[in-house]
């Protein structure tokens, strides 16, 4: 009778370790934090607005003939780690000195699933889509002359929002025309540096 008494009790013993070892591995499995996909930039996009620190434009005002420098000062690519959202995804903040107002910051933001770069001008990843949370991929220029230099393959990105904005974007050189249509103000693109 001992005998059947301490199997019985060994057999509940065991019985109840496993059963807490499976509690215990199905509590891990549940707190487990869910696979997040992680997005990254596409090279088209990163072509237009990803540019290596101490690059510069210098841009002329078309009216007044004034001159606005723009330095690149820093500029940082990380994985942004937002808990509240489904996914993961690549983004990019630069930091840039301006001769015509104070320091300021760009970046990349994926808001609705696509690109967008927020900062001197506009731009999002036109080859997914032709409009964008703030901005329309409004025309596509084989050529384009601006201050006696031809650039190539323009695309020109009209921004929404207080004033109707036109950013005229070339790879690999970023802006090279903006167009303020509410106040009449158009810069353009006079000399440019981008360092390799």
């Amino acid at each position: 009778m001992k005998h059947i008494y301490k199997n019985n009790v060994y057999m509940i013993m065991k019985n109840t370790i496993l059963i807490i070892i499976f509690l215990v591995c199905i509590s891990a499995e549940c707190c487990k934090e869910k696979e997040r996909p992680t997005y990254y930039m596409p090279q088209e996009f990163n072509d237009y607005v990803v540019f290596p620190q101490g690059s510069y434009w210098l841009y002329e005002d078309s009216i007044s003939g004034g001159v606005d420098s723009l330095n690149l000062l820093y500029f940082s690519i990380y994985i942004e780690e937002n808990k509240n959202k489904d996914h993961k995804y690549e983004k990019m903040r630069q930091s840039f000195s301006s001769s015509k107002s104070s320091n300021f910051n760009t970046e990349t933001l994926m808001p609705v699933g696509i690109y967008e770069y927020y900062g001197y001008g506009y731009y999002f990843d036109t080859q997914e889509r032709t409009n964008a949370h703030s901005g329309e991929y409004y025309a596509k220029y084989d050529s384009l002359k601006v201050l006696d230099v031809w650039y190539k393959d323009v695309k020109c990105i009209k921004s929404y929002g207080i004033y109707e904005l036109y950013d005229y974007w070339v790879k690999n050189i970023g802006i090279i025309k903006k167009e303020n249509k509410t106040n009449n103000t158009i810069w353009k693109l006079k000399k440019h540096y981008i360092n390799h």
